[in-house]
């Protein structure tokens, strides 16, 4: 953020004409300049010449700094690291490619923002809204997201390194081909979100709600969804070995394809869930519920079937098991 020195010399020009004489004054009297005077002289002249430049380029960041809101604004490129813009009403806010590095923007208004390629490295967005922005790839490593609102925004393509997302609402969110490998989204609401093709190797996913989203193609190796739902999600073609789904609820869900190899699934809920083609070597599904599940053409074999409901189920040979 620009301290107040330096916004007080980044103003309109007429206002700046006296500070201007005076510089040129006082440099035009060398007998008063030591080396290190004239080091100083240097670095404040510099200072004052790029934040007049920079207020020059980006009216609306003096607005911005000076009100603590920009509604709509310019702001593309913008260089606001450090900002402290707590509450900010930056609502249709253009910041494509802006600087906003290690910004403090709790509870800040963003609904609507456009902040393509912005870089928010270990900026604090803690419960700030941004419902239907665009966020694609941007750089969000080490951001704090903790309760923001995020529905509907779009972050595909987003590096989310270390990125801190509890408790915040993703629902319908686009994170289509982004890394998520390790994230952490315990009890996240992801309803409806777009994870197509996602990297989420050894992602926590423990009770998160994931209800009629989108997982197809994305790898899911390792990761955590222990009592998450899953209900008429999209799990088409996903890599889910060695993945934890004890007590997850895929009523419904699509798995045709899927790789379920060494996987997890006791206690699980399949009922009605297509798992047509399915790789389930030696997954476990101990008390897992596959009541009218349809199980053509899986490969079931070491798996474990201790006490599985199977009643209607379609088996791998096609045959209908009996109740």
């Amino acid at each position: 953020m620009l301290s107040p020195v330096v916004r007080s010399l980044s103003g309109s020009t007429r206002s700046n004409a006296p500070t201007r004489r005076w510089f040129k004054a006082w440099l035009s009297k060398p007998r008063f300049l030591t080396p290190a005077l004239m080091g100083i002289a240097t670095l404040l002249a510099s200072v004052w010449l790029a934040a007049a430049v920079h207020a020059t380029s980006y009216p609306g960041v003096n607005q911005l700094l000076n009100t603590n809101t920009c509604q709509s604004c310019d702001l593309r490129g913008a260089n606001l690291r450090g900002s402290y813009l707590v509450g900010a009403n930056l609502a249709g806010v253009d910041l494509r490619g802006a600087d906003l590095t290690g910004s403090d923007l709790r509870q800040a208004d963003l609904v609507g923002a456009d902040l393509r390629s912005a870089n928010l490295t270990g900026t604090n967005l803690n419960g700030a809204s941004l419902v239907n922005t665009d966020m694609r790839g941007a750089d969000l490593n080490g951001a704090d997201l903790t309760g923001s609102d995020l529905t509907r925004a779009n972050l595909t393509g987003a590096n989310l390194l270390l990125a801190q997302l509890s408790a915040s609402d993703l629902a319908g969110v686009d994170l289509s081909n982004t890394d998520l490998r390790n994230i952490y989204l315990e009890n996240t609401n992801l309803r409806g979100a777009n994870l197509a093709s996602a990297y989420m190797v050894s992602a926590e996913l423990v009770g998160a709600n994931l209800r009629e989203a989108d997982l197809s193609s994305a790898n899911l190796s390792s990761a955590n969804l222990r009592n998450a739902s899953l209900r008429e999600a999209n799990l088409r073609g996903t890599n889910l070995s060695r993945t934890s789904l004890r007590g997850a609820d895929l009523t419904r869900a699509s798995l045709q394809g899927a790789d379920l190899s060494q996987s997890d699934l006791e206690g699980a809920s399949l009922e009605e869930a297509d798992l047509k083609g399915t790789n389930l070597v030696q997954a476990n599904l101990a008390g897992a519920k596959l009541v009218r599940a349809n199980l053509e053409g899986a490969n079931i074999k070491d798996a474990i079937l201790t006490n599985t409901e199977l009643c209607s189920a379609t088996l791998p040979d096609r045959k209908k098991h009996r109740c």
